[in-house]
């Protein structure tokens, strides 16, 4: 059963030693209500039928919060009450005896405390991982500390989910940021609080910044009022050749590159120039557009400023040249936003591929579930969308009989950047359709 990396934001471990004169019935029910979204049920030393019992009541419960319900150790158990998964450690079952006993409809989760315990986890069918002790823990004697870069290298080695467990509390949970996790387990910062059902709202705010998120954005027509200087650029470049374009050049240049559109006046229009000389003649047009006119979008500015002091890592993915791209972006105050200006003729691909986008994601380091592709071109939406990227589709007037399809195959849809951007608020990180 895949795990969907959202089960593993909050992840709430039980323990008795603190239910005091409530039950573990209520204490679980706080945390549910406070955003827990999932619950693993804890009991070492409890008689089995009781054991069974207990988690028949608890399960029920979870159920109807829509939380997924596991047992800790107890395959048996787990079985027994049609749990919707199981937990175990290093020193208990292994994970591929695990797997044979409860099938492929159960989660199976498994703890590691190194890369190699990790990747062989992962080989014998868990669907998520639990790492730690991150911190000193005091509900865990026993439990081995495992450091942030170890942590980090672990994520990097596999490819399910990884939650990290042990001594994670409000204090201490920044200092996981961006180690790749997907999720934290909690004991105490839970089930020893007195005010569980609020301190658990706390603790999912706080984990929904533990991601580092990444943003790629389109220039022309998304961060640059330019699509204007594109419309007759393809008709002005052959009339300086001598030549008369065909009624189908627009649409025929829509979607291309600069260097898609020069092999395309090479062969429809026979021009015997180099792709190179097509392009440096086509950039000697466009140059003074783009380095004393262009302007940004309507909000283009206080947006991305917005999003960098949300800590966003952005960059730039273009068909445009590069260098007119960089001046344009530094003219307008918004270069130093981004990490990289990258372009098509870089990777050797138009946005027909998901290469430039692949690439971007290389440098932001960022995951694809983590990172938002704006665009206003349809074409580039569908790619971005297919390859498996959210995608934010903006409007542009150029792409205004397009705005429908654009709505219904994005994630998201900007009208304007003076509208409030929720994107990145953290009710939507982690839920992704607006």
């Amino acid at each position: 059963m895949k795990c969907e990396k959202r089960t593993l934001l909050l992840y709430a471990v039980t323990d008795r030693s603190w239910v005091g004169d409530k039950t573990l019935r209520w204490q679980v029910e706080e945390a549910l209500k406070g955003g827990v979204t999932c619950v693993q049920l804890r009991e070492k030393d409890m008689p089995e039928e009781d054991f069974l019992k207990e988690a028949e009541e608890i399960k029920v419960l979870c159920r109807s919060y829509g939380v997924p319900f596991l047992i800790n150790d107890n395959v048996t158990l787990a079985v027994r009450c049609k749990a919707d998964g199981i937990h175990v450690g290093q020193r208990d079952m292994q994970a591929g005896e695990v797997r044979r006993r409860i099938g492929d409809a159960m989660l199976l989760g498994v703890s590691a405390q190194t890369v190699e315990q990790a990747v062989e986890a992962e080989k014998n069918g868990a669907d998520y991982l639990g790492v730690g002790a991150v911190f000193a823990t005091s509900t865990k004697a026993d439990a081995q500390e495992v450091t942030l870069d170890t942590l980090r290298e672990i994520c990097r080695a596999v490819s399910i989910p990884v939650c990290a467990i042990g001594g994670i509390h409000k204090g201490n949970m920044h200092e996981l940021r961006n180690t790749g996790i997907d999720g934290v387990a909690l004991v105490s910062a839970v089930f020893a609080s007195p005010s569980i059902q609020k301190d658990c709202r706390e603790l999912l705010g706080l984990a929904k910044t533990l991601k580092q998120r990444g943003a790629v954005f389109d220039a022309d027509g998304t961060l640059l009022d330019s699509m204007s200087v594109w419309d007759t650029l393809g008709a002005d470049y052959l009339r300086t050749k001598g030549l008369s374009p065909r009624k189908d050049l627009e649409e025929q240049l829509k979607n291309r590159s600069l260097h898609q559109a020069a092999s395309y006046f090479q062969s429809a229009y026979g021009i015997t120039d180099s792709q190179e000389t097509i392009i440096e003649d086509i950039n000697g047009m466009i140059a003074s557009f783009y380095c004393s006119k262009v302007q940004l979008k309507k909000g283009v500015k206080d947006m991305l400023e917005m999003l960098r002091k949300e800590d966003i890592k952005m960059c730039v993915a273009t068909a445009t040249d590069k260098n007119l791209i960089e001046e344009a972006l530094r003219r307008n105050g918004i270069l130093d936003c981004f990490e990289e200006v990258l372009t098509c003729a870089e990777v050797g691909a138009g946005k027909d591929e998901p290469a430039i986008f692949r690439e971007a994601l290389r440098i932001l380091g960022t995951a694809k579930e983590d990172t938002v592709v704006f665009e206003d071109a349809l074409y580039a939406v569908r790619t971005a969308k297919k390859d498996g990227f959210l995608v934010a589709a903006v409007y542009d007037p150029s792409a205004a009989d397009e705005e429908e399809n654009l709505r219904k195959l994005s994630d998201y849809y900007i009208r304007s950047f003076d509208e409030r951007i929720t994107i990145f608020d953290e009710k939507n990180t982690y839920d992704c359709r607006l």
